[in-house]
């Protein structure tokens, strides 16, 4: 990083966290906070929570949806769609690793989780939203993918290393003392600097990230990544903020429908979803970075990707990004409404309804 973009950076961001309090409704920083009225009855604790994502994952592997508590009239989404239980994944997971990641909301009554599994013997990650009342399923909502890192370009000698392993990194499970917990209301606008500070991004107000900040996506990190032999740098192997501040990432123009689904206060950990539009007009096929150099877009169509987005948050702000993408069809808008809502920008410009009714 250049000493003008450090420079740059660290001066955006004091503004940029007095500034952002605006998504939150105008609310004062005294007032309560309300949590929305789709979410949990909060009658299932962590490890009560926990156990039941346990089951749904026992229950993907079994094909039977006898092996977990589901409410009658209970709603599963898979990728954006509503399928009848057992369906899709239901009848092709075939196996499970030891990797999960869990974001236990008590309050809510809501778990999501990250697990490594196996669709017919290929390996994918499962995120997943569980919403729980009288411990019993009520809302299922799902991504299902591919693991990325195995599809990196050939070439090497050595088959490429396995980013996430066995277990969710450190951040994600230490526990904060009460004393340093952020609030929910805090901890969802600084993860909503994230998606603003990246919709039609110029580099000018980048989000509020740690100095220790690392993205992985689909299983493979998409920051801080070592340039490989005979390439120019990009933005993946710059840190966060020095990415966004470069100016990257300019084609993702509407970044919409965002909800936090999950809070995990003790390890101050949130789970959000959200759907990346790309119009890929001619407005953003090409653009140029704050270093002068100019970005072309390969992609020639409108696309979206539908993602969970997973954040852990340190003193200084977002510290580490886990992301589950998959493709859908352009425009897409989620199955589910459950959750806060945080808006954007481009989507009121749009005139866009995050939503379907």
């Amino acid at each position: 990083m250049t000493a003008s973009l450090h420079r740059r950076i660290h001066r955006i961001l004091p503004a940029l966290a007095a500034g952002t309090l605006s998504w939150f409704a105008g609310a004062a920083p005294a007032q309560t906070f309300v949590p929305p009225p789709n979410v949990g009855s909060g009658d299932c604790d962590r490890s009560c929570l926990q156990g039941l994502a346990e089951q749904f994952i026992a229950a993907l592997v079994a094909h039977d949806p006898s092996k977990v508590p589901l409410a009658k009239g209970v709603r599963y989404s898979e990728n954006s769609i509503p399928l009848p239980i057992p369906d899709g994944f239901w009848k092709n997971a075939t196996g499970v690793r030891p990797y999960r990641l869990y974001i236990a909301d008590p309050e809510w009554g809501t778990i999501g989780f990250y697990a490594r599994m196996l669709e017919n013997g290929a390996p994918v990650i499962v995120s997943t939203r569980l919403r729980v009342y009288n411990r019993e399923l009520t809302e299922i909502e799902t991504i299902v993918t591919s693991e990325r890192w195995r599809q990196d370009p050939g070439g090497s000698a050595t088959a490429p290393p396995d980013y996430l392993g066995d277990r969710p990194r450190p951040e994600y499970s230490q526990l904060v003392p009460p004393a340093q917990r952020r609030s929910r209301e805090e901890l969802m606008r600084i993860v909503n600097t994230y998606f603003s500070g990246i919709e039609n991004n110029t580099g000018d107000i980048p989000p509020l990230f740690s100095s220790h900040c690392q993205r992985i996506e689909d299983g493979r990190p998409t920051s801080n990544v070592p340039v490989a032999s005979g390439h120019e740098p990009g933005g993946i192997n710059m840190s966060c903020a020095a990415d966004l501040a470069m100016g990257y990432h300019r084609n993702d123009n509407r970044i919409r429908s965002r909800r936090v689904m999950a809070v995990d206060l003790e390890h101050q950990v949130v789970m959000t979803s959200v759907y990346f539009d790309h119009e890929n007009d001619a407005s953003v096929r090409s653009y140029a970075l704050k270093n002068g150099k100019t970005v072309t877009v390969a992609d020639t169509s409108p696309s979206t990707l539908q993602a969970h987005e997973t954040f852990s948050i340190d003193k200084e702000g977002v510290s580490q990004v886990e992301a589950v993408f998959t493709n859908v069809t352009y425009g897409t808008r989620p199955y589910f409404d459950t959750g806060f809502h945080m808006t954007s920008a481009q989507s009121i410009k749009d005139g866009f309804d995050d939503y379907q009714h």
